[in-house]
């Protein structure tokens, strides 16, 4: 029996345009998080200014991508799901395959990141809660339930619940811990220079780290694994249907959180690492937050960590939010089983959060150590990231008819085939050599390619049993264009019915 939200006419069956540009930046804030998590395995390898110049040019690439991104907003304002939209959009008259693996890839990096935040979540809480805790299960996977993972797993479902009554909701929770996190970031940055027990010292910082001596192929291994917290504030696009003015805030979103996590990623380690030492960072590579603000705060030390726990929730709620839209995305697009492509009452894709907090539960049991997820799950960020960047110049030349209120020049189109070079080169070496980190092997590489398989086989499943169709390799746009034929600007836009669940 249909639910009254079922209705045509119900507020549910549209997702609801309740958000601002500043919401999304807001939303972006969990990016430091990601940050959090990379720094101290980072810094101990390669050193901390090696690490920042790393980080500091990947977020200058990642500014590059959001222009591009910006533009593809605007052509597609009422599609949820973000980059990988643009990515199926641009890829499936020539290949409709690679639109279900980078929506996958896509989900995998966002998705999947919410168990790593959950552990570091765990382990910072225990450090500063429950040190005598100490309790561990034994788990078949070769790992144990120990009282960090089960504080994660309490996280995780936190995080959907959060998001699953409504995106309003999040905002509202999301704009109480990004102040939360503001100070406890302004603490790290400015505690060094102001507190008499921090005793920072520029000279900490080397180019080498306590390692042995690296190469380009180190460098860029590195790059790979550190691209999802730097490439990431993508983000603001998938929430292009639910900003008020969806061309305009996506793109101010897009614009504004790039220069915001450029800044931070110089100025933080900078600080942090200055003020502890890169020897500390690397054999404390979650624990050295706590470290960091006892040399700040002394005894208070806790009251510093509390906001950095509250970013996490942000970033939790991020990647719970953005994975799940992302599956309703490609579900509505085609790309997908049509279970994923529906709306609660709520307005926000339930059975798609579901699935992905179902998901994180269990790859967190399995992989465990948050940088073995990381090396997963980036084949997979990146892969999408990249197509999304080729799939702006196939929108170019395929689809030149197409509305585009935010239209950059003709300069762009080369900027935008060296992003995608330069993406396939470090997906190229950082699959191939994550061993060059310490962390990561075969393992994490099959885990990466195997989940983007089973994208595939989703994706064939749609279209031979759910639509009885014919498997297109190619498909036509839904605008009635043929695969080889351009768009003409007079053609009407497409409608995106949404189904609401029963």
């Amino acid at each position: 029996m249909a639910s009254s939200e079922s209705s045509p006419h119900s507020a549910a069956n549209t997702m609801r345009h309740a958000l601002t540009w500043r919401d999304g930046v807001i939303f972006a804030l969990n990016l430091p998080i990601g940050l959090f998590l990379t720094l101290g395995y980072t810094v101990g390898a390669i050193g901390g200014l090696t690490a920042i110049c790393i980080w500091a040019a990947a977020c200058v690439l990642a500014y590059l991508q959001n222009n591009l991104f910006a533009e593809m907003a605007g052509m597609f304002p009422d599609r949820s799901g973000g980059i990988s939209v643009y990515a199926y959009e641009g890829w499936k008259r020539h290949f409709a395959p690679l639109g279900a693996i980078a929506a996958f890839g896509y989900w995998m990096g966002w998705s999947l990141s919410l168990s790593v935040e959950g552990v570091a979540l765990g382990k910072l809480m225990q450090q500063a809660f429950f040190p005598h805790v100490t309790f561990a299960l034994p788990l078949p996977t070769g790992h144990e339930l120990s009282f960090e993972y089960l504080i994660a797993i309490a996280a995780i479902f936190s995080a959907w619940a959060l998001n699953y009554f409504g995106v309003k909701v999040a905002a509202g929770v999301a704009k109480i811990t990004g102040g939360l996190l503001v100070i406890g970031l302004i603490v790290l940055i400015a505690g060094p220079l102001l507190s008499s027990g921090a005793d920072f010292d520029p000279a900490r910082l080397s180019w080498t780290g306590s390692s042995s001596p690296f190469g380009w192929r180190e460098i860029t291994v590195w790059f790979y694994i550190t691209a999802w917290t730097t490439y990431g504030s993508e983000l603001c696009a998938g929430f292009a249907p639910e900003y008020k003015n969806p061309v305009k805030d996506t793109a101010k979103a897009l614009r504004v959180s790039g220069l915001l996590i450029l800044g931070l990623y110089i100025v933080l380690p900078y600080m942090v690492v200055g003020t502890i030492g890169e020897h500390t960072v690397g054999l404390n590579p979650v624990g050295y937050i706590g470290i960091a603000f006892h040399h700040i705060l002394g005894g208070y030390a806790w009251l510093g960590q509390i906001p950095v726990m509250a970013a996490f929730v942000i970033a939790m709620m991020t990647a719970t939010a953005d994975g799940g839209r992302s599956l309703y995305g490609i579900s509505r697009s085609g790309g997908t089983i049509r279970q994923l492509g529906v709306l609660n009452r709520y307005g926000v894709p339930g059975r798609a959060l579901t699935t992905d907090m179902l998901i994180n539960v269990l790859i967190l049991l399995i992989l465990g150590e948050p940088i073995a997820i990381l090396l997963a799950s980036n084949l997979g960020y990146l892969s999408a990231a990249t197509l999304a960047v080729g799939a702006f110049v196939l929108l170019r030349r395929d689809r030149p008819g197409l509305p585009r209120p935010i239209r950059l020049t003709p300069v762009w189109i080369p900027i935008a085939c060296a992003l995608f070079v330069l993406n396939v080169f470090v997906i190229v070496i950082g699959t191939a050599s994550p061993q060059l980190t310490g962390y990561g092997g075969p393992l994490e590489t099959v885990a990466g390619v195997g989940i983007l398989m089973f994208a595939c086989v989703l994706w064939w499943y749609r279209q031979r049993v759910q639509d009885k169709t014919r498997i297109q390799w190619r498909i036509r746009d839904s605008d009635g264009a043929a695969p080889d034929q351009p768009d003409r600007p007079d053609q009407p836009r497409p409608r995106h019915d949404v189904t609401t669940t029963d």
